[in-house]
C-alpha cells in the first residue's frame, strides 16, 4: 500500500517536540508520553509534493522532570490531514532509561 500510515506523521510530531527540547538545551533522550486528542482527516499518497509539520509549543518544564507539551498539525500540499493536541514528550537520562524509569 503506497499510503503513508498516519502513525508515522504522529511520530514525526513527537520527534519534533523532543528535538525542540534538546535544541533548547535540555539533556536526555526523548520518549513520547502520549497525546490528548489525535485526528486524521486525510493521507499522504504518491504524488504529494510537500508535507509540512507545524508545532505550537504550549509548555516546557525542567523540573521535576523534563517535559514538553505541544499541539501540532501535518499538512500535505497545504491541506491539513492530521491534528494532535497536547503531545507530551519527556527527556530521560541514560541512568533513568537503564532503570526503566519513563515517566
Amino acid at each position: 500500500d503506497p499510503v503513508m500510515p498516519g502513525c508515522l506523521g504522529l511520530a514525526a510530531l513527537w520527534q519534533l517536540v523532543g528535538f525542540f527540547l534538546t535544541w533548547s538545551g535540555y539533556p536526555g533522550h526523548g520518549r513520547a508520553l502520549g497525546a490528548k486528542d489525535v485526528r486524521f482527516f486525510g493521507t499522504v499518497v504518491p504524488g504529494a509534493k510537500l508535507v509540512t509539520y507545524e508545532l505550537d509549543i504550549r509548555r516546557t518544564m525542567g523540573r521535576p522532570m523534563i517535559l514538553g507539551i505541544a499541539s501540532g498539525v501535518v499538512k500535505v500540499d497545504g491541506k491539513q490531514i492530521y491534528e494532535a493536541k497536547d503531545l507530551r514528550v519527556g527527556l530521560f537520562s541514560d541512568e533513568q532509561l537503564k532503570a526503566g524509569i519513563s515517566a
